[in-house]
């Protein structure tokens, strides 16, 4: 009894500091531990870069301190999807301001290639390079639907949540997603571009 009880009370605290979070430094702190990996992990799959990844991470946890007085969420799960959310944004705005797109991606191409192993006992590896190149491919919308549902593991509900959308419409745009992508990658393993 006693359990089930501690079960039902730790998502309660957790509820509660996104609660005291909208007036409590300490209790945005604590999200902020609780999720950082997370938001920085998401960015280095949209970014391909480490010290992109860095950079937006830090906007994405400013814009949330700003924005905390007003969220209206009452729960963790509304706090995870307003924080990816902003994430996506985020990372969305970055890809369109940089410049030079295509430099991004050879520099992380370049840093995945020194970094892998040449062993013949080693299973294949995925060939990240090309697959990045494809995911670079895909409109910014199909990009952070694919990171999030394979990279972050996350369900078609949370992700329309986070998008501001229907589950049925990201499982359709997932769909033409993939498709895209194997096209893609198909025409770069051909040769083609």
């Amino acid at each position: 009894m006693v359990g089930a009880m501690a079960k039902i009370a730790k998502p309660t605290d957790k509820d509660d500091l996104v609660v005291r979070a909208r007036t409590d430094a300490e209790a945005l702190g604590r999200l902020y531990d609780m999720y950082y990996e997370q938001i920085y992990r998401f960015c280095l799959c949209r970014l391909f870069s480490k010290e992109a990844a860095e950079d937006v991470t830090s906007a994405v946890f400013l814009a949330v301190a700003r924005g905390m007085p007003g969220f209206t969420g009452r729960k963790q799960q509304d706090f995870a999807n307003w924080l990816y959310r902003i994430a996506a944004n985020h990372a969305n705005f970055y890809i369109r301001k940089a410049s030079r797109r295509k430099d991004l991606f050879a520099e992380a191409t370049g840093s995945i290639m020194a970094s892998r192993t040449d062993s013949a006992s080693d299973p294949p590896e995925p060939d990240w390079p090309v697959l990045y190149a494809a995911v670079a491919r895909l409109k910014l919308q199909h990009q952070s639907i694919i990171v999030l549902r394979f990279f972050e593991n996350l369900g078609f509900e949370q992700i329309a949540q986070i998008l501001k959308t229907r589950p049925s419409t990201v499982r359709v745009r997932l769909h033409r997603a993939l498709k895209q992508l194997r096209n893609h990658m198909q025409a770069v393993m051909d040769g083609g571009k």
